[in-house]
């Protein structure tokens, strides 16, 4: 079979599943949708439209917030004390290499892109905390389970 084989077959197919009518049903919805886009253009033309969305923005749109200012502004004020415990698994010569790693991995993968965003130190502060507790963590349970 051919394509034109193939597509009467598709043809007949869609004629018998969707009736005799359907040509003129979406040829009928087909010029509705067009004559309504032109009909909604021509009434409201470009100006109008324009006109009515700049109004619609306005009017659902709640007037701005000066509180997030004054919080950002806050926050910059306070002075927060830092306070860093560098013990990992309390020995010195575990810890100080384990720190090391912490420190060149927060520097080549964290603060390459994130002094683009900001330049807080909180959040990379966080983050060497978050570091150190999970490896405290992984230190205590390592040693729990070699005693026994």
């Amino acid at each position: 079979l051919s394509i034109w084989g193939w597509g009467s077959l598709g043809i007949v197919l869609f004629l018998i599943t969707f009736g005799p009518f359907v040509i003129f049903y979406l040829t009928f919805y087909i010029l509705c949708f067009v004559g309504g886009g032109l009909v909604v253009t021509l009434l409201f033309g470009k100006t109008n439209s324009e006109k009515y969305l700049e109004q619609c923005e306005h009017s659902f749109l709640p007037p701005t917030s000066t509180g997030v200012p004054k919080c950002l502004e806050e926050m910059k004020r306070e002075a927060r004390t830092i306070k860093i415990d560098r013990r990992l698994t309390g020995a010195n010569i575990i810890d100080e290499p384990l720190q090391q790693v912490i420190q060149f991995s927060l520097r080549d993968y964290v603060q390459y892109w994130y002094y683009t965003l900001s330049d807080d130190e909180s959040f990379l502060l966080e983050i060497r905390q978050t570091l150190q507790n999970a490896l405290i963590q992984f230190a205590t349970r390592c040693w729990g389970y070699s005693s026994e």
